[in-house]
């Protein structure tokens, strides 16, 4: 079986619920000529009769036929003694499939031969497969104008790689050469190839989306090629026995899928979030698996130090721990999402825990390292974990401080992380080393106001202003207010469209000022009256959000490295 046939059955194996069975079947039949009558959606709450699809195709033997088929998926993709007996039983559904009639408009429908077939991703055991036959051969004895078939795992790997994926993934020899090269650099390198973006983008922008009321054949075979591709990556990553590969992956496909969505206003559309909403499935289960394999260790001391990363982990160990962190904590509040917990002591425990066994969390070299320090906070806060959130903050703060003073530096604004090494190697500045500004100083000091600190205001705001820092934040220009809609640089996406796609750069520097007239200080309840002045200075309608996929916003920030915008934690001041 070569590697076409194997993913294709990992794949079919990996459909744990039978509606997921359901909703890729018919596309196979519909591949392979059939017409279907009835699919299992239409029949939802009602009685089937051991008739999940109703169809009308040409058999293997070459005659025109009707088609009775049982999905047996989930829990029952095997068939075994537990499950051939019984209500909805393969031996109920069999039965009730042979004497109860469909009722169809269709040509000469009950004139055609009849044939039943049961549908399984599984096997079937070998302590009931006699009973199977035996039963087959009675009830054909009885019933001779019916005949019987069973497509199990072996027989839709089959199908499914000749009829459906075979036509659409792998049916060029560009697709082809794409998706080999990305198979075999999987293990080869930390990011994500240039090839794998050339695939998927050859796949979905291939044909240009017309809207229509019923979601075409060929788009439902772009989707399910994006599960199966999705699918083969995760494989492939556990055979290599590293995760890391399937989340850099499947990162990149959420947010392709999503930027697609978008830029065709598709996403209040349900037959399309459906397919993305199975795509986020697999990348989430991904996530829970990863975590499940890594917290342990990362919560040891020092658990995310590599001691075989020499020199470099003075800057490695720090760079890591901060991804794992910013990763983590967008995964913890997915999951309060899929699990509908508001609150969930174990959420903010595991933070407190990481943070405490890897003390490099409190030290960001790079200005961008915002992302995971803005995240923890704000879970912080949205359960209520106020000190916990003060402690974090002052941990931070104290580290920058520190390393100002000691060091003179402060985290790169160029975040070039070439840059951190040399600095940190050689204890001189490289010339396009920036920390003159600092909006990650900006930020915390937003945060201080936030959460009431008022005394280390006082401390850090003589120290920004001793050490003669610039402040400010990066505000794009599409707010709701904006007098600088005419600069955006980028007329073909809108703001959205261009976080799911790249780092932005449409916007300006906001700038911070710690005094008042006559350069006198602002003091904690003035600076606190200026920033509830400026809570709206960034405004934005997130289609994303309305759709009720908020947390897609963050991941986009992490993986294309944007800072967050402003209202990501000014909705905190009152």
């Amino acid at each position: 079986m070569d590697l076409k046939y194997i993913t294709v059955k990992g794949y079919l194996e990996s459909l744990t619920e039978k509606n997921e069975l359901n909703r890729i079947f018919p596309i196979l039949l519909e591949s392979m000529g059939y017409v279907i009558l009835s699919k299992p959606t239409e029949y939802i709450g009602l009685p089937e009769y051991g008739k999940d699809i109703v169809a009308v195709g040409v058999d293997d033997d070459g005659k025109k036929k009707r088609f009775y088929f049982e999905l047996k998926g989930g829990n029952d993709k095997n068939i075994t003694d537990s499950n051939f007996y019984g209500k909805d039983g393969i031996q109920d559904s069999i039965t009730q499939a042979s004497y109860n009639k469909y009722v169809s408009a269709f040509p000469q429908f009950d004139k055609l031969p009849l044939k039943i077939i049961i549908v399984h991703n599984g096997i079937i055991s070998g302590s009931v497969q006699a009973t199977y036959e035996s039963f087959i051969i009675a009830t054909q004895k009885n019933l001779k104008n019916i005949v019987f078939d069973r497509w199990d795992i072996s027989r839709l790997t089959i199908l499914f790689s000749e009829k459906l994926f075979g036509q659409f993934l792998l049916v060029d020899p560009h697709t082809t050469r794409l998706f080999n090269r990305v198979l075999v650099n999987l293990n080869i390198t930390d990011g994500v190839s240039k090839d794998y973006f050339e695939l998927l983008d050859s796949i979905i922008f291939k044909e240009t989306w017309v809207k229509s009321k019923t979601l075409s054949r060929k788009w439902q075979l772009v989707f399910e090629t994006f599960k199966l591709i999705g699918f083969i990556i995760y494989t492939e990553s556990k055979g290599y026995n590293n995760l890391e590969i399937a989340k850099r992956y499947l990162t990149h496909l959420v947010l392709r899928f999503w930027y697609w969505i978008l830029k065709n206003k598709l996403e209040n559309d349900k037959k399309i979030t459906t397919y993305f909403d199975q795509v986020f499935n697999l990348y989430y289960k991904v996530l829970l698996e990863y975590f499940e394999r890594t917290i342990p260790i990362a919560n040891l001391k020092d658990g995310l130090y590599s001691e075989h990363g020499g020199r470099y982990e003075q800057v490695g160990y720090t760079m890591r721990t901060f991804e794992y962190l910013e990763y983590l904590s967008f995964f913890l509040n997915v999951n309060r999402y899929f699990n509908g917990k508001k609150n969930d002591n174990n959420i903010h425990s595991r933070i407190v825990h990481l943070i405490n066994n890897n003390n490099v969390c409190s030290r960001p070299l790079i200005d961008i390292h915002s992302i995971t320090i803005i995240s923890v906070l704000n879970l912080f806060i949205e359960f209520g974990e106020i000190n916990n959130a003060r402690s974090y903050l002052n941990l931070v703060l104290n580290q920058i401080q520190m390393t100002k003073s000691k060091f003179d530096y402060l985290p790169d604004a160029n975040n070039n992380v070439q840059n951190v090494i040399k600095l940190i190697v050689t204890s001189i500045k490289p010339v396009y080393y920036s920390d003159t500004t600092s909006p990650l100083l900006t930020v915390l000091l937003e945060y201080l106001i936030i959460l009431d600190m008022e005394e280390e205001y006082k401390i850090v705001s003589e120290f920004i202003r001793d050490k003669k820092i610039d402040l400010g934040v990066f505000v794009p220009h599409h707010s709701k207010n904006s007098t600088s809609l005419h600069l955006i640089n980028d007329k073909d996406n809108d703001l959205e469209e261009q976080l799911f796609s790249k780092s932005v750069h449409d916007g300006y520097q906001s700038e911070t000022r710690l005094t008042k007239l006559f350069d006198k200080e602002l003091v904690f309840s003035e600076f606190k009256e200026r920033l509830l002045n400026k809570k709206t200075e960034f405004e934005y309608d997130y289609r994303t959000k309305n759709a009720g996929y908020s947390y897609l916003l963050d991941l986009a920030h992490i993986y294309y490295q944007t800072p967050f915008f402003p209202d990501k934690w000014r909705f905190h001041i009152n």
